[in-house]
């Protein structure tokens, strides 16, 4: 497998795509699943085109007084909204394996999830702030679906190509 431009080992990266395929850690992986999951990285590596753009605040947004974000953010000193998206070329090729093979449909968007949350890490690292909480996205613990879109808006999130359909999710995915 050719190395990924990353700073993530392959193998890594391997494990990464196999946790969200669902496979437990240390779980035998036949030849077959591996070698699909090694084709479908290439590619989207090949179709990527990772794209961030971030702010910094000292006081949290109004959306980020909410009980479920205030029991997360507890103590922070600021806050990184950030989006990042890996472009509409491998959402296409997610939908056109849809129409031909669920399961290499599965195995790629696993293999541009893994790939996206890799190349977000290394963007995060590059930053010039330290100690860095984890990532917490609308939609976890209770929080609202919707806080993306505020989040995207006041980011201008469309300059990196992200919009939305009328149901809150994110074009592309």
């Amino acid at each position: 497998m050719p190395t990924m431009k990353t700073g993530f080992s392959n193998s890594a990266m391997l494990e990464a795509v196999l946790r969200y395929l669902r496979y437990t850690p240390g779980a035998a992986v036949g030849e077959t699943i591996r070698q699909r999951v090694e084709q479908a990285l290439a590619e989207v590596e090949d179709l990527s085109n990772f794209k961030y753009i971030y702010a910094h605040y000292k006081e949290p947004m109004e959306f980020m007084k909410q009980t479920e974000y205030q029991e997360y953010l507890s103590g922070a000193e600021g806050y990184l909204l950030c989006a990042t998206t890996l472009g509409v070329q491998v959402d296409r090729r997610i939908k056109r394996l849809q129409m031909s093979d669920m399961s290499d449909a599965l195995i790629f968007d696993a293999a541009a999830s893994a790939y996206l949350e890799c190349r977000a890490n290394d963007f995060e690292a590059s930053l010039p702030f330290e100690n860095l909480g984890s990532r917490f996205c609308p939609g976890y613990g209770g929080t609202s679906l919707q806080d993306n879109r505020i989040i995207a808006e006041q980011l201008q999130a469309s300059q990196i190509g992200i919009t939305f359909l009328d149901s809150n999710l994110m074009v592309p995915m």
